[in-house]
């Protein structure tokens, strides 16, 4: 018994560590890919999708610090918030991403846009940023900013779903974008961008198929109940 019981708890810590490296690497290419929407596609093109990463974009106008620095040092206070909130195993690959992210950022942004048309840089770089969060949230982590602030709205109502948390707290993001940029243009293709990664993120996240559930409530249950399942089918 106790030779199995030892090598029950071997099999259980081998399991651990091989989740963990799965989810580290799951984390790194999520990170790339929400890097390549940024740093290719939204950045040059001044689109600032909301979340840490587009205020990073504006605030890179202002004081011409790297998109992918002012990140980190945006995110240096939420760490300190989920640090708190969720400990340091959460915040240790939080801190990952958030790494990644700055680095492949500025490494990428090297590279130039891949295109110039407003409207293909909208919506592809929707796509990758929605697509890299929500591989990073299936990772265990998150990309940092206003993840961290999401995932403990979420933690906190559960009933509402992850994008349309994300949706609320960038629309604000947009707005100061705003201000800077003064183009209402790219303030409307900025709002697309925040829907279109809310909905990519849930897809990813939740799957497409959604169902409605309702409960009725009578005296008569077996009537109702041969009434739908025969005539209406």
């Amino acid at each position: 018994m106790e030779g199995y019981i030892k090598k029950l708890g071997a099999a259980l810590r081998k399991k651990k560590f091989g989740d963990a490296i799965i989810n580290l690497l799951g984390v790194a290419i999520g990170s790339f890919i929400y890097a390549c929407g940024i740093s290719l596609v939204l950045d040059p093109n001044n689109l600032a999708p909301g979340g840490a990463s587009g205020l990073a974009i504006v605030l890179n106008r202002i004081c011409n610090i790297e998109t992918g620095t002012l990140y980190f040092i945006i995110n240096v206070p939420i760490m300190v918030i989920g640090l708190w909130k969720y400990g340091v195993r959460f915040i240790a690959s939080t801190f990952f991403s958030i790494l990644l992210n700055s680095i492949f950022t500025n490494r990428l942004a090297k590279l130039g846009a891949l295109t110039d048309d407003i409207f293909i840089a909208t919506m592809a770089g929707s796509v990758l940023v929605g697509v890299g969060v929500a591989i990073v949230f299936k990772s265990k982590a998150t990309t940092g900013g206003t993840d961290i602030i999401v995932k403990v709205l979420h933690d906190k109502y559960k009933h509402i779903k992850t994008g349309v948390i994300f949706l609320l707290t960038d629309i604000v993001i947009v707005a100061f974008s705003g201000l800077v940029f003064k183009d209402i243009n790219i303030i409307m293709y900025a709002l697309v961008s925040v829907f279109v990664q809310g909905k990519v993120l849930d897809i990813v996240l939740y799957g497409g198929d959604e169902a409605k559930l309702f409960y009725i409530i009578s005296d008569n249950p077996d009537a109702i109940s041969e009434r739908i399942m025969k005539d209406i089918d």
